[in-house]
């Protein structure tokens, strides 16, 4: 029987997830790379990514049976959960921020 995270638990991993790759990207000095060879008009840099869980994999003491699975996933034969789907824009069009900003 295969089980899965329970949907708060999918809230907190997403939430964590997406603030170390924040932190990960406010972090890696992007601007400065991009400063050096003078690339800085707005959006000039805009890193993308998106985040699955493979359900199949997923073993945790806090899960669930397959019967919610359905619930959870979308309807694709890849049978995965996408977490997410984010864009980040160095340097920020709006704020002109040298670190950016979630597009």
């Amino acid at each position: 029987m295969e089980t899965i995270m329970n949907p708060e638990t999918l809230q907190q991993l997403q939430a964590e997830i997406e603030q170390k790759l924040l932190e990960s990207v406010n972090n890696a000095g992007l601007y400065s790379v991009l400063e050096k060879y003078g690339v800085l008009d707005d959006r000039a840099l805009i890193v993308q990514w998106q985040c699955n869980l493979d359900p199949n994999k997923i073993k945790s003491g806090n899960a669930f049976n397959n019967q919610k699975v359905n619930e959870l996933l979308p309807a694709t034969p890849k049978q995965e959960i996408v977490l997410m789907e984010k864009s980040w824009c160095i340097p920020c069009p709006s704020t002109g921020s040298p670190l950016g900003c979630n597009c």
